[in-house]
This record gives C-alpha cells, sequence and structure tokens, in this order.
C-alpha cells in the first residue's frame, strides 16, 4: 500500500471511531419530573453509590451503581448536543 493510501485510510477509519462515538453529551430526563426532582434525585443516588460520605461530597461515584439508582428511579439517560427542556447532566 502506498503512504498516500495508507494514510487516507488511517484517515477514513479515525473519522469512523470519531463519528461512532456520536455527538453531545448525556442527560437524564423523566417524563413530568421537575429540576428539583433531578437535584433530590442525582444526590441521593450519588450518596448511595459513593464508597464513602465525603467521596459523596465530591462527586467520586461507582458509575454503574449510580446509573442503576437513577434508573431504578424512572429516569432515562440519552445523548443530546444540546439537552431539550426537562433533560439535567448528572455525575459523568
Amino acid at each position: 500500500m502506498s503512504p498516500a493510501r495508507f494514510a487516507g485510510a488511517a484517515l477514513g477509519v479515525a473519522l469512523a471511531i470519531v463519528s461512532l462515538g456520536g455527538c453531545g453529551k448525556f442527560y437524564w430526563g423523566k417524563p413530568g419530573a421537575s429540576q428539583e426532582e433531578f437535584v433530590r434525585d442525582n444526590r441521593e443516588c450519588a450518596r448511595e453509590a459513593a464508597p464513602t460520605p465525603s467521596a459523596a461530597e465530591h462527586g467520586i461515584v461507582y458509575d454503574e451503581m449510580y446509573r442503576a439508582c437513577l434508573l431504578n428511579r424512572g429516569w432515562k439517560r440519552e445523548q443530546h448536543g444540546t439537552p431539550p427542556q426537562g433533560w439535567y447532566r448528572g455525575l459523568e
């Protein structure tokens, strides 16, 4: 393979990887829920998923436990470039 073809192939692979990663950040939404409800559930789930109480204060949590807690409370996690109204950023 010529250097030009190799560079083209490498660029194509790089672009494919970037496009698979999606655009935007992850947000949590729940039909009919308010921001206050998300703040409460987010805080409580962070406490439940933290290895220590002080870790929770700094947002250090076990990701899978944190996400499972919010999912169990009816929140849905989706990726958005610009979040729709009623969608909130959690711990990432």
